[in-house]
């Protein structure tokens, strides 16, 4: 009892250091920094396309860092082996999106044209399964089981659309199983994650369209049910993202003292759906998405670039269960 409780309070430390807190004392949305911007003496329409922009670096990159599904191809949580012995999970994952922003490199100044290019995100995913859960019934298994996951991932930003190159992402969090797949009953959990995404640069300081620089962090939540049919697993699934970090806008024509700098953060959510084929300890799967677009924003409506459309993706996995 004393381990089982040690594995609680284990994934409810790591639960709750995904949750999302209080704000910090300078965070903001959007138009606060618009506003802020627009208050250092700038052109209003280059400020709101500029925070756009930041917005949907920030939004895009820290979503290709995480994707749908926590584990690729199973809903269900891992459990152990034998005894107290871990099930441990290893997998990689290759994932592609089309991702549009306003072109900052556009000779012509505010509004740019949209530039629109496919961006790939490789990751490296790890998940060990820590507790078994309880069960309520018979053939009903897996009530707060706990896996804790971790991933590393590359998402390879294009130099010659004016990025300074790949970000790199780190993050942790748990998965708690409500209920684990039976012959009767599909497998269905929640996670939550932190992701911390590297510094990402996008335009060119003193260019004509500026350029800017945000620095993520994401909280993700997921929900996810799946089903083996045979060799074949079905899953689907829906998902809440928090973006926050600071966000650097600097203005055409500015050099460094010029820029403005602060925090802000926005969110989404998202719907997925995959299938996978199970070779004994072996998984081969494929996932397509959906994640809405951001709220529209004051200043910078009917523009080439429309911020509130979504994104679709798609990803393929492999993954090995010991």
């Amino acid at each position: 009892m004393r381990g089982i409780a040690r594995s609680l309070a284990l994934s409810a430390g790591l639960l709750s250091a995904g949750l999302p807190g209080p704000p910090a004392a300078r965070a903001q949305d959007l138009h606060d920094l618009m506003d802020q911007c627009v208050a250092s003496g700038n052109p209003q329409l280059e400020c709101a396309e500029l925070a756009v922009t930041a917005r949907a670096i920030q939004g895009q990159v820290g979503f290709l860092s995480g994707l749908g599904s926590e584990v690729s191809g199973i809903a269900s949580t891992l459990g152990r082996r034998l005894g107290s012995t871990p099930r441990v999970s290893v997998g990689a994952r290759a994932a592609f999106m089309s991702v549009g922003l306003p072109d900052l490199a556009d000779p012509n100044g505010a509004p740019s044209r949209k530039a629109t290019f496919v961006v790939p995100v490789a990751h490296a995913g790890l998940a060990v399964g820590v507790f078994d859960g309880f069960s309520l019934a018979p053939t009903v298994g897996g009530f707060l089981s706990v896996d804790l996951l971790a991933q590393a991932s590359a998402t390879f930003l294009p130099e010659g659309e004016g990025f300074d190159g790949r970000a790199s992402a780190f993050s942790f969090g748990a998965r708690v199983g409500i209920l684990r797949e039976s012959f009767t009953l599909p497998g269905v959990s929640l996670s939550v994650s932190r992701r911390s995404v590297g510094t990402i640069r996008y335009g060119t300081v003193g260019g004509p369209g500026g350029a800017v620089e945000v620095d993520p962090s994401v909280t993700s939540i997921r929900a996810t049910v799946g089903k083996d049919l045979i060799a074949v697993g079905l899953l689907a699934g829906a998902g809440w993202d928090r973006y926050s970090g600071s966000a650097t806008l600097y203005p055409s024509g500015l050099q460094g003292p010029g820029a403005v700098t602060e925090s802000f953060h926005h969110s989404r959510g998202m719907v997925f759906g995959g299938a996978a084929l199970n070779f004994l300890v072996l998984q081969l799967s494929a996932e397509v998405g959906w994640v809405r677009g951001f709220a529209p924003a004051r200043g910078y409506a009917r523009r080439p670039f429309d911020p509130t459309k979504g994104s679709f993706y798609t990803s393929l996995a492999a993954r090995l269960t010991i």
